[in-house]
């Protein structure tokens, strides 16, 4: 508990302005060159988010959705979707955080825990412009709710546990420098092992192995409180309203931990 209110107290009281600006500029450097340059920080997402809607939602959702409508579909899709996109991108990048900025992690002066900050930061990005379609469409589908309330909860449990996430990857990438493709490799695969593209109806026809899988990903109840709170507007998977916040928790006290103990060997290992 120490160490996280300390890297916390960090964060978000003495090195405040620059995490944001970090995350500011790390947005602005990830399309510089390109002729749209920061626009396709907005495009991106959108784009993501149309392919898979349009492909499980409306071209075949009968075989990869069951029974649901088109719209009621994409609405299902894009509340997992949106916040997978972040989480997978935060995974993405954690190993090489440190890596990318030696010369300021040895410094000894410099705030080495604003680097994960301002990269958790940078990829809830996308997920600012998919909430938007995301809840129009649910407000459309499914109308609003008071369980909409509950989606800030949602949002700072799921920081929690991109940061804790954070801290952990780009911690131990330090020293394990083929991390990076390891998880990449469980990014890319991390989409089809959990309810997001599979919808209800297919999941319940899954033999009994394949289910538990799904529900042993941690992502899996992200998803399913989302769903809940965008979609269906009721407590529809009530354990993962536990599991959730307690797998956030456990990776940022962990991550917190990890990170603190082994701060003062960065320098010397990069």
């Amino acid at each position: 508990m120490r160490e996280l209110q300390e890297l916390l107290r960090s964060i978000l009281s003495r090195h405040r302005e620059l995490v944001f600006e970090l995350a500011r500029r790390e947005v602005l450097e990830r399309y510089a060159g390109n002729a749209l340059g920061s626009v396709w920080a907005v495009l991106t997402p959108l784009l993501t988010m149309a392919i898979y809607v349009g492909l499980f939602g409306f071209v075949f959702p009968a075989r990869f959705g069951g029974d649901e409508s088109p719209w009621l579909a994409a609405a299902l899709i894009l509340s997992g979707l949106v916040p997978w996109i972040a989480v997978a991108d935060c995974a993405t990048r954690a190993p090489s955080t440190l890596l990318a900025h030696r010369a300021l992690v040895r410094q000894v002066v410099f705030p080495v825990e604003a680097l994960p900050a301002k990269s958790v930061l940078a990829c809830l990005v996308p997920q600012i412009v998919g909430t938007v379609v995301g809840l129009t469409i649910a407000l459309i589908v499914a109308g609003a709710s008071w369980m909409l309330l509950l989606l800030p909860v949602l949002w700072l449990a799921q920081i929690a546990m991109m940061f804790g996430l954070m801290l952990v990857l780009s911690t131990l990438g330090v020293w394990l420098r083929d991390l990076r493709e390891i998880v990449s490799f469980l990014a890319n695969i991390g989409l089809y092992v959990a309810p997001i593209l599979l919808l209800p109806q297919i999941i319940n026809g899954l033999p009994r192995p394949a289910q538990w899988i799904i529900a042993a990903n941690p992502v899996s109840h992200m998803v399913w409180c989302f769903q809940d709170t965008v979609v269906y507007q009721r407590f529809e998977h009530p354990w993962s309203w536990l599991v959730f916040p307690f797998v956030a928790l456990t990776l940022l006290f962990v991550g917190a931990k990890l990170f603190t103990k082994l701060k003062p060997a960065m320098g010397e290992a990069l």
